[in-house]
């Protein structure tokens, strides 16, 4: 055992896993969804699906109640952080409604802003709630080393850590802070960021190892209780932030109205990417003022796309407003094609509004045209 000479304790409990405690070892079927990053999809790993910390909790769990029939979702996507997983939420991860426990780790993917955080991962608890009020939730703080320098120095973790663990005490959610415990052990000598990581995010075996250990200490002291049933407190509070991604959804580009310039391509294809396998159905436009609108109710709207080598700008307008310019090329697109999330409006009155979208005729010095790939429109209804 990995965590031999000290107990992990770096984990709040609140509320624990009640409800999927009575269930273990009394149901025959149990649904798990894990949804976050490259490190929950087991990114640095030799094998994904078997030395990673989210297969490895999937292994322990069939051997600690080798009477269940578990199904297992993994609803990760590498590079992406919590806005994007409030909106692919329910796409991602089929029979929502059916999940008996869901585990969120992106505490090394969003980027320290408390309004984004709190919207997406409150979205993500009441959406997963809705749909099912029995549902347990757990928030996963992975590490990286940035992260570790930073507690080094001033004993503070990543400011993501903070901003979730607000989401997690509002609505008495567990939280595991592996993080935490990393980093302690780091600073003590124990171990060494290259111990466990090729990088400065993912684990090696080794290191998913340990992070599999640490998550298990956490399942055997919150599923050992739970021998009477726990009273479901079923209704939700009012949320932190009324602008939070609940109600996130994606919905095909083809129903935009009004297009120009744009055209499906089913199983689009290309050679250099990142966190995605081609091919992909895309809407591509790659001549400046090609356009179209879309009508739609809610809060926010944006779309998902993939970013690359030739990625081009948009000109947004909404509700007849003058447009801006919004620029869709960032550092990694010189690299490779990449999933990426754009909101164009996050904080609009709820109601019915209207989007205007044009290619740009401005585009980055680096970009080697005006191309636009989309997936998928975002609305937050």
């Amino acid at each position: 055992m990995l965590v031999s000479e000290e107990r992990f304790h770096d984990f709040s409990m609140r509320n624990g896993l009640k409800r999927i405690a009575l269930k273990l070892g009394n149901v025959p079927e149990v649904r798990i969804a894990f949804i976050g990053g490259s490190v929950t999809d087991g990114g640095g790993s030799s094998d994904r699906e078997r030395t990673s910390y989210r297969s490895l909790t999937c292994r322990y769990l069939e051997r600690r109640f080798p009477e269940t029939a578990f199904t297992f979702v993994n609803a990760a996507i590498g590079g992406t952080d919590s806005t994007y997983g409030a909106y692919r939420l329910e796409d991602h991860i089929p029979n929502l409604a059916e999940v008996d426990l869901l585990f969120i780790e992106f505490a090394v993917n969003d980027a320290g802003n408390r309004t984004d955080s709190i919207r997406a991962m409150e979205g993500i608890v009441r959406h997963a709630k809705r749909k099912n009020p029995h549902i347990d939730i757990c928030f996963l703080y992975t590490a990286n080393q940035s992260g570790s320098e930073s507690f080094t120095e001033n004993a503070r973790l990543q400011e993501n850590i903070y901003n979730h663990e607000e989401v997690a005490e509002y609505y008495q959610l567990p939280s595991v802070n592996i993080a935490s415990a990393i980093y302690s052990k780091i600073v003590s000598g124990t171990l060494q960021w290259k111990d466990l990581s090729e990088d400065t995010v993912h684990p090696n075996d080794f290191g998913y190892a340990l992070y599999a250990q640490f998550l298990e200490v956490f399942l055997e002291e919150s599923l050992r209780a739970a021998n009477e049933e726990s009273e479901d407190q079923l209704g939700l509070p009012s949320p932190i932030d009324p602008f939070c991604y609940a109600n996130g959804k994606q919905l095909s580009p083809l129903e935009a109205e009004g297009a120009s310039g744009w055209q499906e391509i089913k199983g689009w294809t290309t050679e250099k990417t990142c966190n995605w396998t081609p091919p992909a159905d895309i809407y591509m436009a790659e001549k400046p003022g090609s356009e179209w609108m879309f009508r739609f109710t809610g809060t926010a709207i944006g779309i998902s796309m993939l970013g690359g080598m030739d990625t081009g700008d948009v000109e947004v307008s909404i509700d007849g407003e003058p447009f801006r310019h919004i620029s869709l090329f960032d550092r990694y697109c010189p690299a490779f094609y990449r999933p990426k999330l754009v909101l164009f409006a996050d904080q609009l009155e709820r109601g019915t509004h209207t989007i205007k979208v044009r290619i740009s005729r401005d585009r980055h010095e680096q970009s080697g045209g005006n191309a636009v790939h989309i997936l998928k429109l975002l609305v937050n209804g």
